[in-house]
Formats: structure tokens, C-alpha cells, sequence
């Protein structure tokens, strides 16, 4: 008997139904909290996203016109300083721009990578570690 409780009341006892009742209002509580982070993490990512999308667009058609025009000029300009013949320069110009392609690729790879949703990540990693802490003081 609690001894703050007035005489003549009696403390509920809790049920198995209430406690599982509770149980289940706690993990829909826990689980509607992490969907609520999950969305405003989505919000920014998609934010972020949508707007590397936009900038890696742009950088494309930009570089894309500056590249044929660069081209164009190589070409005239080998074509003009070692006299020769039109295919030849135009084989040079185009294993050049390969190889500037694919190095402009690989900074594209290592300078975009950024992890994904860290906060809610960083809180399901500490559930984990609780849960194990909770699940080894059980046993």
C-alpha cells in the first residue's frame, strides 16, 4: 500500500493487459518519434539531392558547350600548327577529351559522397547498444 494515498484507497494493481497495452503505446510513442526524424532527414537529403542534381546538370551543359568549342579550336589549331590532315587532329583532340572526361569523372566520384541520413542512424546505433546493454542484463 502506497503510504501518501488517502485511507481507504488501494494503489491499482497493473494487468498483464495494461502493461501490455503500455508496452505497445511506448514502442508506437518510440516508433512515430523515429519516422518524424527519418522525414525531416528526408526533407534535407532530397533538398541536398535535388540541388546536386540541378548544379551536376548545369556544370554538364555548361562544360558540354565549352567542351565542343574547345574541341573545334584544337582542331583548328592542330590542323594549322602541325599541318596535318583533318582526321588525324580530330583523333588527337577526341583522345584528349577522353582522357580530361574521365579524370573530371573520378574528382566527380570522391567529392560527392556524403553520408546519408547521419542523425537518425546515429540514434538507431545507440538503441542497438542499448538494447544489447538491456538484453545482457536480463540473462
Amino acid at each position: 500500500m502506497d503510504p501518501d494515498a488517502p485511507l481507504g484507497v488501494q494503489a491499482p494493481e497493473q494487468s498483464t493487459g495494461d502493461s501490455v497495452r503500455n508496452w505497445i503505446a511506448a514502442f508506437l510513442t518510440y516508433l512515430e518519434l523515429r519516422l518524424r526524424l527519418l522525414g525531416l532527414e528526408a526533407k534535407e537529403v532530397g533538398l541536398h539531392l535535388l540541388v546536386l542534381a540541378l548544379l551536376l546538370v548545369g556544370a554538364l551543359v555548361f562544360f558540354a558547350g565549352f567542351l565542343a568549342m574547345l574541341l573545334v579550336f584544337f582542331l583548328f589549331l592542330l590542323t594549322l600548327i602541325f599541318h596535318w590532315a583533318w582526321g588525324w587532329s580530330a583523333l588527337t583532340c577526341a583522345g584528349i577529351s577522353l582522357l580530361i572526361a574521365v579524370v573530371a569523372g573520378a574528382i566527380f566520384r570522391f567529392r560527392v559522397v556524403k553520408p546519408v541520413f547521419p542523425t537518425t542512424f546515429a540514434e538507431f546505433k545507440r538503441d542497438r547498444e542499448w538494447l544489447t546493454h538491456k538484453t545482457k542484463e536480463a540473462e
